[in-house]
């Protein structure tokens, strides 16, 4: 195929050779494209199919671009059906592609975008395929996202994403996965969501709900205000003279009341001792000396425990002061992987006992560990 310079200019000069163009200029980084030296015509670059002349398809994956995805590029490209940019390094957040009307299938997994849940998306009326999975997206799921009635295959799994869970309920939904999220409160019962296992709502620990089989605990308002607070203003109505009730007479309370505890068990051992003298060759008196024997070792017992508590306490809050967000490997081991390594990669479900739930992880090395999450 022979390609006049002339042609070839022509070309470039077109929108979507610029969109292109300029989706490259800020995205690869390090120039694995080459868009720009390609002589051919933009349909025959990289990663691009046409249709009578017109991009619809744009499928660029595991060249670790590293760049960002910057707006007002691929925007331009209004015929395009599929669009995979999937396990590049792209960073930043996803622009607007709300002018993608005719887009049926969007791939931005493993990458680094940031910021929140791009709202364009939900003007996809076409849209089977969405997967935003292993990124670092932030802010709650849109509820109208659930409205998307063509809706084949979804996942937002390994991202920040808190709040509730939207009532998916479209009968097309095959794929669906949002584990590993900081999503919250019961998951919502419907006929789609009761079809997916409970690994596609795993590593979010605050869900509960009848689809993973955990009870939901009521919680109290957030900003009800204390009894004591409404005590106190009845009584200023009422031009009583009411003392403030605090934190000190409670502490105040407990403290008589332990000393009046601590004073009728010392009475009461004093009055066995002099029992137990008086009477010991008596045969029900000696019981009486077990009896009270028993109960001041049973004191001491209680106490001994309060205090094994009291440091127990004190060493959790010790260990809660030490830095999070870490990975710390001992006995000498070097340090194969990195926290963001493990929190990307996939996991899968080994079981779950009392403490917690284990996970077998693939890193992207293709080191297999175990992860213990615990409750």
């Amino acid at each position: 195929l022979l390609v006049y310079p002339e042609a070839s200019k022509l070309h470039l000069a077109s929108p979507e050779a610029k969109a292109l163009l300029g989706f490259q200029s800020k995205a690869d980084l390090r120039n694995h494209l080459g868009f720009s030296q390609n002589a051919l015509h933009f349909c025959d670059w990289k990663g691009v199919t046409c249709y009578q002349q017109t991009v619809v398809r744009l499928i660029i994956e595991d060249l670790h671009l590293g760049g960002i995805f910057a707006p007002d590029t691929l925007s331009h490209l209004d015929q395009l059906r599929v669009l995979s940019l999937q396990n590049n390094s792209l960073s930043g957040p996803i622009p607007d592609l709300s002018s993608l009307i005719n887009l049926k299938a969007l791939f931005l997994d493993h990458n680094f975008f940031t910021g929140s849940f791009p709202s364009s998306i939900l003007s996809f009326h076409r849209i089977r395929t969405l997967d935003l999975s292993y990124n670092n997206l932030t802010g709650s799921i849109p509820t109208s996202l659930a409205s998307l009635d063509r809706l084949y295959y979804l996942r937002l799994d390994w991202n920040r994403f808190n709040g509730t869970i939207p009532p998916f309920n479209q009968s097309s939904l095959e794929t669906f996965n949002i584990s590993g999220n900081n999503l919250t409160g019961a998951i919502p019962v419907t006929p789609t969501l009761l079809r997916f296992g409970f690994s596609s709502f795993s590593w979010n620990p605050g869900l509960c709900g009848e689809i993973i089989h955990k009870e939901c605990h009521p919680r109290p308002p957030l900003f009800a205000p204390p009894p004591t607070v409404t005590l106190v203003q009845s009584a200023q109505v009422h031009g009583m003279e009411l003392a403030e009730p605090s934190s000190k007479k409670h502490r105040r309370t407990a403290v008589i009341i332990g000393f009046s505890t601590g004073f009728f068990v010392l009475v009461g051992s004093l009055l066995c001792f002099v029992m137990a003298v008086r009477k010991q060759k008596d045969e029900k008196q000696s019981t009486v000396v077990i009896e009270c024997d028993d109960a001041a070792a049973a004191a001491a017992i209680q106490i001994e425990q309060e205090n094994e508590l009291e440091e127990k306490v004190n060493r959790v809050q010790g260990m809660q002061v030490g830095k999070s967000g870490s990975l710390a490997f001992c006995a000498g081991e070097a340090q194969l992987y990195t926290l963001d390594q493990l929190m990307r990669a996939s996991a899968e479900l080994l079981g779950r006992g009392t403490m917690g739930s284990t996970y077998k992880a693939v890193l992207d090395n293709r080191l297999i560990v175990t992860v213990k999450r615990l409750d």
